[in-house]
């Protein structure tokens, strides 16, 4: 029987290996985006390149833009604020807000 490897719960930080541990938050995305339909594939990219799905994930139209919020935990503020630049890279991607709570 072949056996599939299991992803890690959390991948290790390799910008801060030692304190990646201390640094963990529950990271919050708020981003405003024009309503195109592949945007939602282009945000959430940015997770599944490091192999993450983000815990909760909500959708709303504003007009003719998208109030896309997300939530990842384990995540570094460093980690998130690379993602989030990565994000607001994208020319339909208005801003990128960050907020983040320590891990109990």
């Amino acid at each position: 029987m072949l056996s599939l490897p299991t992803a890690p719960a959390s991948r290790a930080d390799h910008w801060h290996p030692r304190t990646a541990q201390l640094q963990a938050c529950d990271m919050q995305f708020a981003i405003v985006a024009e309503a195109e339909a592949d945007i939602l594939g282009r945000l959430l990219a940015f997770f599944a390149q490091l192999q993450l799905v983000p815990h909760w994930l909500e959708v709303n139209r504003l007009g003719d833009d998208l109030l896309v919020q997300l939530r990842q935990p384990g995540l570094t503020p460093h980690r998130a604020e690379v993602i989030a630049q990565k994000m607001r890279s994208l020319v339909s991607v208005s801003s990128v807000e960050l907020a983040h709570s320590p891990v109990p």
